[in-house]
């Protein structure tokens, strides 16, 4: 961007809402994706954006998404910068739109049981309003103390609970989305509709590649009368997948449900000499209907040679589930490196894909673990967790770059969807036109009708 530019846009949105302050600009060359934190690690910012807007109203983002496509300079959205994909970083240059000042709660309708909030709103912070209400939004991302609202649309997120509550898509009832040329447009307000193509999920899951979410309607939920946890421990793997995939087949809908291999069970049961696999349970509701699921779920359990051993260990995960410090304790030392990868597939090949990409992957670090949780009918996602070190940062670096070609490559072979719910951001951007086949073809002549200037988070979804 030129001077000439930046005084355009603080002419255009006032001085205190452009910034090229170098600290500012530091701050938005990096997310929460491990090769991000190596880069600043190294002193590295290959993906820096020139200046910072901060708008405060959505005509703030109006005039300046009408600006940027007449005057061809790229828009990224930042929301709080907590992706692990490198979605929000500045691929090439350009603004980087922080709609952290946008985090108002403009109404909450007790009859409805909506709320709506603009897009820059933290999760953890809305989450704290609806309690004091008596209401919960039931959508419980890890990353809920450092997300924001707009930031799960944008990528289409799942929470903790999904597999009781469903996912953001799910979630969200409407929008008010502004396109890349300045016109504002505001989805229906409505339970459902048959008028045509359903628009919003266009942007849910855009990851800022169509237009900025500038505030959202939410469902929101009466807090849970009871809630009752459960462990349940398996000699084989194959008996816990047998087990969720029934409990889900069975219209059962515990809100927790994870089940854990016997290398992350360790980790999730705090104790170290706990290498079976291992399922947590949660069932809320009346205490007749938690009780009456629980029983049930248990069952189920029973029936695929699983052993209830309590619910100590799923309470005390409920009480740490939001942190983070191990993975960024690792990501802190020279040469430590931790990544997280989340993918889908069917119940019919889940298993062995599970195997595959493990398989391929345990060579390349310390530890791989493996859970299963966003459990559905047909099907379930698969996390794995790895974690290991090299000899320096830069090391570590292409280590990371080496397990994301490893785990896509296998996914895609095992028919696998490359992700289920951390998007495709910069890192996984070439492998989205393998995995979507001719579909990305239709995706780029959307994009490029929406977006004729190419100017929204440009070298994403390539």
């Amino acid at each position: 961007m030129t001077d000439a530019q930046i005084e355009q846009l603080a002419t255009l949105l006032g001085n205190d809402r452009v910034s090229r302050d170098p600290d500012a600009l530091a701050a938005h060359s990096y997310d929460a994706w491990p090769v991000a934190v190596k880069w600043r690690r190294q002193n590295k910012a290959p993906l820096q954006p020139e200046a910072i807007v901060t708008p405060t109203s959505v005509d703030d983002v109006s005039r300046l998404l009408a600006w940027a496509s007449a005057h061809n300079v790229p828009v990224t959205p930042w929301g709080a910068g907590s992706a692990v994909t490198g979605a929000p970083l500045a691929a090439q240059g350009g603004v980087s739109l922080d709609l952290g000042g946008m985090d108002k709660t403009i109404a909450l309708n007790r009859i409805n049981h909506t709320v709506r909030v603009e897009a820059g709103k933290m999760g953890h912070h809305l989450e704290a309003e609806l309690h004091a209400a008596g209401l919960t939004l039931n959508h419980s991302p890890q990353s809920l103390d450092r997300s924001t609202v707009g930031g799960w649309l944008a990528t289409r997120a799942s929470g903790q609970f999904s597999s009781r509550w469903g996912s953001i898509e799910n979630l969200c009832v409407s929008f008010t989305v502004v396109l890349p040329d300045g016109r504002i447009i505001e989805m229906p307000d409505t339970p459902r509709s048959a008028t045509g193509p359903d628009l919003r999920h266009l942007f849910i899951g855009s990851e800022g590649t169509m237009g900025v979410i500038v505030d959202v309607t939410m469902r929101v939920f009466e807090l849970a009368e009871q809630r009752l946890y459960e462990t349940v421990v398996f000699d084989r793997l194959t008996d816990g997948i047998d087990a969720i995939r029934r409990i889900m087949q069975h219209g059962l809908r515990p809100f927790v449900l994870r089940l854990y291999d016997e290398d992350e069970a360790p980790h999730a049961m705090k104790d170290a000499s706990s290498r079976q696999p291992v399922l947590f349970l949660g069932c809320e509701g009346t205490s007749a209907m938690a009780t009456t699921e629980m029983n049930a779920c248990v069952e189920v359990c029973s029936a695929d040679n699983g052993t209830p051993v309590g619910g100590a260990a799923v309470e005390a995960w409920m009480e740490r589930r939001f942190d983070f410090s191990a993975v960024e304790n690792v990501l802190d030392r020279p040469g430590g490196f931790a990544e997280t990868i989340e993918i889908a597939s069917g119940w019919d090949k889940i298993g062995q894909l599970y195997q595959d990409m493990k398989a391929a992957l345990v060579p390349l670090a310390d530890e791989v673990l493996g859970h299963f949780s966003h459990a559905y009918t047909h099907g379930t996602s698969l996390y794995l967790i790895l974690i290991g070190a090299c000899e320096d940062d830069d090391a570590a670096e292409q280590r990371l770059l080496e397990i994301w070609d490893v785990a896509m490559e296998r996914c895609l072979a095992g028919g696998g969807a490359i992700s289920h719910h951390h998007g495709i951001g910069y890192v996984r951007r070439q492998y989205l036109k393998p995995y979507l086949g001719e579909v990305h073809d239709l995706l780029c002549n959307v994009r490029s009708v929406v977006d004729s200037a190419g100017i929204m988070n440009p070298g994403k979804f390539v």
